[in-house]
C-alpha cells in the first residue's frame, strides 16, 4: 500500500512539472483583459495584457519573470527589455508617452514575426518560445486585437 501511494505521488508529481510550461504563446479573457502568454516550462515568462474597451487602463501592459524575479512594464525601475531576432528594444510595451508610442507599431510587427525572442532585465536573460506567436498576437488594426497604445 505505502508503495503504490509513493507512486502514484510521484507520478502526480512528474505529471505537474510536465505541464508546468506549455512552451507555446497562448491567449486568454477574463475580467475585460486579454492576456497573451508564454512560459518556457522553466519559469520564465512573458504575459501581454491588453485591457477591453471598457477598461479604465486603456494601454498594454506586459509582465515577466526572469529567472524567479518578477518585472512590469510599469514599473519605475524601467521594466525589462525584449530581444527580437537579435534587437533589443527597452520596455516596449511602455505606450503612455508620444515618442515611446511611436516604437510600439514596428516593435508589435517584429515579436509577431519573431524566430528567436529573449527578455532581459538586471543583466538576465533568457530565451522563450515562439510556437504560435503569429497567430495568438494579432495585428495592430485587427478589430480582434485589444492591444493599443495609450497616444
Amino acid at each position: 500500500m505505502k508503495n503504490s501511494f509513493l507512486t502514484i505521488a510521484l507520478g502526480a508529481i512528474a505529471t505537474n512539472a510536465a505541464w508546468a510550461g506549455t512552451y507555446e504563446w497562448t491567449s486568454g479573457w477574463g475580467q475585460g483583459i486579454t492576456e497573451n502568454m508564454i512560459d518556457d516550462g522553466n519559469g520564465n515568462t512573458l504575459n501581454i495584457s491588453c485591457p477591453g474597451e471598457d477598461e479604465e487602463e486603456s494601454d498594454v501592459r506586459a509582465y515577466a519573470s526572469i529567472a524567479g524575479k518578477e518585472y512590469s512594464s510599469k514599473d519605475d525601475s524601467g521594466g525589462f527589455d525584449v530581444i527580437v531576432d537579435g534587437k533589443t528594444y527597452s520596455n516596449p510595451f511602455e505606450t503612455n508617452c508620444n515618442a515611446c508610442a511611436s516604437i510600439f507599431p514596428g516593435f508589435w510587427k517584429a515579436l509577431r514575426n519573431a524566430n528567436n525572442l529573449q527578455i532581459s532585465a538586471n543583466g538576465k536573460t533568457v530565451n522563450l518560445p515562439t510556437k504560435n506567436i503569429k497567430k495568438t498576437l494579432l495585428p495592430l488594426d485587427s478589430k480582434q486585437n485589444s492591444c493599443r497604445m495609450t497616444w
